[in-house]
Protein backbone atom coordinates (compact mmCIF):
# COMPACT_ATOMS: atom_id res chain seq x y z
CA UNK A 1 0.00 0.00 0.00
CA UNK A 2 1.29 3.48 -0.87
CA UNK A 3 1.83 5.97 1.95
CA UNK A 4 -0.84 8.44 0.75
CA UNK A 5 -3.28 5.83 -0.50
CA UNK A 6 -5.15 5.65 2.79
CA UNK A 7 -6.13 9.36 2.40
CA UNK A 8 -7.91 8.77 -0.92
CA UNK A 9 -11.56 7.93 -0.45
CA UNK A 10 -12.67 4.86 -2.42
CA UNK A 11 -16.11 6.47 -2.95
CA UNK A 12 -14.77 9.34 -5.11
CA UNK A 13 -14.72 8.32 -8.80
CA UNK A 14 -11.65 9.16 -10.86
CA UNK A 15 -12.38 11.70 -13.58
CA UNK A 16 -10.52 12.74 -16.71
CA UNK A 17 -8.14 15.68 -16.46
CA UNK A 18 -9.55 19.12 -17.17
CA UNK A 19 -10.23 19.76 -20.85
CA UNK A 20 -10.78 23.34 -22.00
CA UNK A 21 -13.98 24.12 -23.87
CA UNK A 22 -11.80 26.18 -26.22
CA UNK A 23 -9.87 23.19 -27.63
CA UNK A 24 -12.36 22.62 -30.50
CA UNK A 25 -11.96 26.31 -31.44
CA UNK A 26 -8.16 26.44 -31.25
CA UNK A 27 -7.75 27.02 -35.01
CA UNK A 28 -10.30 29.86 -34.96
CA UNK A 29 -8.48 31.51 -32.03
CA UNK A 30 -5.13 31.06 -33.82
CA UNK A 31 -6.51 32.74 -36.96
CA UNK A 32 -7.92 35.63 -34.92
CA UNK A 33 -4.63 36.17 -33.08
CA UNK A 34 -2.71 36.11 -36.39
CA UNK A 35 -5.00 38.96 -37.48
CA UNK A 36 -4.01 40.70 -34.21
CA UNK A 37 -7.52 40.63 -32.76
CA UNK A 38 -7.78 41.53 -29.08
CA UNK A 39 -8.89 38.89 -26.59
CA UNK A 40 -12.22 40.65 -25.86
CA UNK A 41 -12.93 40.76 -29.60
CA UNK A 42 -12.20 37.02 -29.90
CA UNK A 43 -14.51 36.33 -26.96
CA UNK A 44 -17.31 38.26 -28.68
CA UNK A 45 -16.69 36.45 -31.97
CA UNK A 46 -16.74 33.04 -30.26
CA UNK A 47 -20.09 33.88 -28.68
CA UNK A 48 -21.61 35.17 -31.93
CA UNK A 49 -20.28 32.53 -34.34
CA UNK A 50 -19.88 29.40 -32.19
CA UNK A 51 -22.13 30.07 -29.19
CA UNK A 52 -19.23 29.68 -26.74
CA UNK A 53 -19.52 32.06 -23.80
CA UNK A 54 -16.06 32.78 -22.36
CA UNK A 55 -14.03 35.67 -21.06
CA UNK A 56 -11.04 37.43 -22.56
CA UNK A 57 -8.81 36.28 -19.68
CA UNK A 58 -9.77 32.65 -20.34
CA UNK A 59 -8.74 33.00 -23.98
CA UNK A 60 -5.50 34.71 -22.94
CA UNK A 61 -4.61 31.84 -20.57
CA UNK A 62 -5.54 29.30 -23.28
CA UNK A 63 -3.17 30.99 -25.74
CA UNK A 64 -0.44 31.51 -23.13
CA UNK A 65 -0.32 27.82 -22.17
CA UNK A 66 -0.01 26.77 -25.80
CA UNK A 67 2.46 29.48 -26.87
CA UNK A 68 6.03 28.70 -27.84
CA UNK A 69 8.45 29.19 -25.02
CA UNK A 70 10.65 32.16 -25.84
CA UNK A 71 14.38 32.27 -25.29
CA UNK A 72 15.38 33.78 -21.97
CA UNK A 73 18.08 36.41 -22.26
CA UNK A 74 20.77 36.51 -19.59
CA UNK A 75 23.86 38.53 -18.91
CA UNK A 76 27.15 36.84 -19.80
CA UNK A 77 29.43 35.81 -16.92
CA UNK A 78 31.90 38.38 -15.55
CA UNK A 79 35.35 38.44 -17.06
CA UNK A 80 38.49 39.90 -15.55
CA UNK A 81 39.39 43.39 -16.75
CA UNK A 82 35.74 44.36 -16.97
CA UNK A 83 35.01 48.06 -16.49
CA UNK A 84 32.73 49.67 -13.95
CA UNK A 85 31.47 53.16 -13.26
CA UNK A 86 32.32 55.20 -10.24
CA UNK A 87 31.88 58.82 -9.25
CA UNK A 88 34.62 61.24 -10.14
CA UNK A 89 36.43 62.85 -7.21
CA UNK A 90 34.72 65.99 -5.97
CA UNK A 91 35.97 69.14 -7.62
CA UNK A 92 35.34 72.70 -6.56
CA UNK A 93 32.31 74.22 -8.26
CA UNK A 94 33.13 76.73 -10.94
CA UNK A 95 30.14 79.00 -11.56
CA UNK A 96 27.09 76.75 -11.54
CA UNK A 97 26.35 74.55 -8.51
CA UNK A 98 23.48 72.74 -10.33
CA UNK A 99 25.76 70.76 -12.68
CA UNK A 100 25.82 67.10 -11.51
CA UNK A 101 29.19 65.39 -11.07
CA UNK A 102 30.50 63.46 -14.07
CA UNK A 103 31.13 59.74 -14.17
CA UNK A 104 34.39 58.16 -15.24
CA UNK A 105 35.28 54.62 -16.30
CA UNK A 106 38.15 52.78 -14.64
CA UNK A 107 39.59 49.34 -15.23
CA UNK A 108 38.98 46.73 -12.53
CA UNK A 109 42.12 45.28 -11.00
Amino acid sequence: MRPNEDRISPNIPMTAPYQSKLIPHEDFIRQCRSKRWSYPRIATALLETHGVKTGASTIFEFVKVRAKKRQVFALPPKESGETFFERAPAQPAKNDESIPPKFIVRQMK
